[in-house]
């Protein structure tokens, strides 16, 4: 897709290259429902408590000017804390971090002080911390390599910019795509907000 992205736009790039530094914050905006499971004498509760706010930061590219390319590298740290428990011993909240290294592959055009851009977002899974280990038969399954999608807007044509975007995933559409033979997972992470700062090192 990346090979694709840039010879789609190497015509642009001859006109315009930008590369620049971005950092901002992200959080989860829809909380998933409880899973309760009613057992005889006690009922088991397991669900989201609170969402914390999450930092990222990399480096973007940007090849055109009026229709321009964008892909972005962009480190990713999360943090969710867990209401877990039974109802007659009260709950407990667990917290899990969890690290990735986020893809973004824009497309998108100018319109005077506002870049409209949108596209697929690669999650590469790095790491995770979890209090959530400390019960008994608990146990995380990460995807190594997942797809989502971003679209959102940037606002200003200087050397400093800000952007606000709206992730998605692909949940709807199953949890995978074959393309050619080979498997693309989608990512079911919830929809995040994220907001963000840029500079721009070449213009």
């Amino acid at each position: 897709m990346l090979a694709l992205g840039l010879l789609c736009c190497s015509h642009l790039a001859q006109a315009q290259f930008s590369f620049g530094l971005k950092g901002g914050v992200n959080t989860q905006v829809v909380k998933p429902q409880d899973i309760i499971i009613n057992g005889a004498d006690t009922a088991f509760n397991f669900g989201v408590d609170k969402f914390k706010f999450g930092t990222q930061f990399g480096a973007y590219f940007r090849l055109g000017n009026k229709v321009f390319f964008q892909p972005e590298i962009i480190f990713n740290s999360n943090k969710t804390d867990y209401k877990v428990g039974e109802s007659s011993l009260g709950e407990v909240i667990k917290n899990e971090r969890y690290n990735y290294l986020d893809l973004p592959l824009l497309l998108g055009f100018t319109a005077g002080p506002v870049r409209l851009h949108g596209g697929p977002v690669g999650h590469y899974y790095l790491s995770s911390r979890s209090e959530l280990t400390d019960f008994d038969g608990y146990k995380a399954r990460w995807k190594q390599f997942t797809w989502g999608w971003q679209a959102g807007l940037t606002i200003g044509t200087g050397r400093f910019s800000a952007d606000i975007r709206y992730e998605g995933n692909f949940n709807k559409q199953g949890d995978h795509i074959t393309f050619f033979g080979d498997e693309y997972h989608f990512s079911n992470n919830p929809a995040r907000l994220i907001v963000g700062l840029n500079i721009a090192l070449i213009k």
